[in-house]
């Protein structure tokens, strides 16, 4: 029977020692995730869907890279 109260009284004093050196908990500051554009834009050429401030724009088409509005604007060209 003692045995089993100087196990409990470890057990209980090792909790203490823990919760005691236990370094407090301080909350991290939220940062709201940086949204720089929630448009997205219809490639003219390939149809893929591109972020507003990504897209390359030709006049009144956008393109979601320089080579695909090169491609569509020499496909223009050819056809006048």
């Amino acid at each position: 029977m003692q045995i089993l109260f100087v196990i409990a009284a470890l057990v209980l004093l090792f909790m203490i020692v823990r919760l005691l050196l236990r370094t407090p908990k301080t909350p991290r500051p939220q940062q709201a995730p940086k949204v720089t554009s929630r448009r997205m834009l219809r490639c003219d050429h390939c149809g893929l869907h591109v972020p507003e401030n990504e897209a390359v724009r030709e006049g009144n088409k956008h393109f979601c890279c320089p080579d695909h509005r090169d491609m569509a604007l020499s496909k223009q060209s050819t056809r006048d």
